[in-house]
């Protein structure tokens, strides 16, 4: 199965948009990757998944809020966020940031009070 030309859109979180690469709306059984973009001084609301979680960083540079440490994300690196922490991303650099996000087929979103965020591009 081959994708083409998904299209990155807002993603309901203010600054935030994301595109649907591997999700099982698309196709996928057992992975879900989402193209992420994020806007210069725009911050992700505080959330967790149940599953782990991967970030492949591919442009701009990030700052991760993973538990109690704050990690600085750059072009080429790799997060690994641990299934049940709590977690929030700033975009503290100059320009746009991007980034794939990895995990499994039917990805969850949690605020820290435990409601379900439900999002179209992750479906």
């Amino acid at each position: 199965m081959l994708i083409r030309n998904v299209n990155i859109t807002p993603s309901g979180f203010p600054g935030m948009f994301a595109g649907s690469l591997a999700t099982p709306r698309r196709g996928a059984t057992e992975v879900t990757v989402i193209r992420q973009r994020q806007d210069p001084g725009t911050t992700l609301t505080l959330h967790y998944h149940k599953h782990e979680e991967v970030i492949v960083q591919l442009a701009g540079t990030i700052t991760a809020l993973v538990g109690d440490k704050r990690v600085e994300v750059a072009p080429g690196d790799t997060l690994i966020v641990p299934g049940q922490t709590l977690h929030q991303i700033e975009n503290t650099g100059q320009v746009e940031a991007e980034w794939l996000l990895i995990g499994p087929a039917g990805m969850q979103f949690f605020l820290p009070n435990g409601q379900e965020v439900v999002t179209e591009w992750a479906q």
